[in-house]
This record gives structure tokens, C-alpha cells and sequence, in this order.
């Protein structure tokens, strides 16, 4: 997400919108979006049917995996907080698409673990 706060001028420069989807519940996402950044549009999806037609798993040994939580131990000594799950999913994994205006799937990247996005980059040479 710090990536993508940091490039979103570079997207507003190539004329993309960025939307973000969540299974969360409203008040979780807009805390989350204060403490991250508000800059881009939240699309709630509590049932998961994006994620489902997508092709996002759920695996809760790749989200709470040695590695991940190790991650996430770091980040809190770091005073970077991840947050209450406010009883949510955590097993739940993300993925990050780039699709045309028309519909067409330009990039579709599906993370192994919570840990695991696509540099911004690679999102933005999708756009090419």
C-alpha cells in the first residue's frame, strides 16, 4: 500500500484509476485508509464474489506462515501496526489486477502469501 501511496501521481499522470477491494467491514477499511493512505477509491466486497471470480485462495498456512509472521513481528517492534482484524478472514489472500476500460485483463498478478505484491512497476509497465 506504501508503494502504491507513493506512485499514485504517476497514475494519475497515465490517466489509471486505482480502486482497492475489501472483505472488511466499513469502519475497519476507513481506519485502515487514515493510518495508510486515503487516496484511492475502496470497493467492499463482504461476500467475496470478486475474489471468487478472480481466482484469490484462502490458505492459512501461507497467511501464517513462519515467514509472514516474522515479517509482522518485525513491523510491530518497528511501531508499524497491522491492525485488529476485526474478527475478518486473515487467511484470505489478495492479488492485484490491472483491467482495461473494455474489460480486458492486462495483469493479473494472485499472491502466494500476504507478504507477497508485485512491484509498482510491474503494475504500471501493464499500462503500456
Amino acid at each position: 500500500m506504501a508503494q502504491l501511496c507513493h506512485s499514485q501521481e504517476e497514475f494519475r499522470r497515465r490517466k489509471t484509476r486505482v480502486a482497492l477491494l475489501s472483505f472488511g467491514e466499513r469502519p475497519a477499511v476507513q481506519r485502515w485508509l487514515g493510518q495508510t493512505c486515503d487516496a484511492f477509491d475502496v470497493l467492499l466486497d463482504r461476500e467475496r464474489r470478486v475474489y471468487h471470480a478472480y481466482g484469490l485462495e484462502r490458505s492459512l498456512w501461507r497467511s501464517h506462515n513462519p515467514a509472514t509472521l516474522l515479517l509482522y513481528l518485525r513491523r510491530n517492534l518497528q511501531g508499524i501496526h497491522g491492525g485488529d482484524s476485526h474478527g475478518d478472514d486473515t487467511a484470505q489472500l489478495g492479488g492485484d489486477f490491472v483491467v482495461h476500460t473494455s474489460g480486458r485483463m492486462l495483469l493479473a498478478y494472485r499472491s502466494h502469501d500476504p507478504t507477497d505484491r508485485p512491484p509498482v512497476e510491474t503494475l504500471l509497465d501493464a499500462l503500456r
